[in-house]
């Protein structure tokens, strides 16, 4: 893979240090990933985003420090 092309949610140069699982009923999972897929996301991003910004929202109502 040339670089510059990666599409995956890590930027180039950094070190993956930590996973999450999660578990969902297959059908969600086909529906979530052809969607995903239709968009040219991954998975992997589009959690990592949600994530940021519910620890963003939670911090603005003072409920993370």
């Amino acid at each position: 893979m040339k670089l510059g092309t990666n599409k995956g949610g890590r930027p180039a140069g950094r070190i993956k240090t930590a996973k999450i699982e999660i578990s969902l009923e297959p059908t969600v999972k086909e529906e979530f990933m052809a969607l995903l897929h239709s968009e040219g996301k991954t998975a992997s991003v589009q959690v990592g985003e949600w994530i940021k910004g519910y620890i963003a929202a939670s911090k603005e109502k003072g409920a993370v420090k």
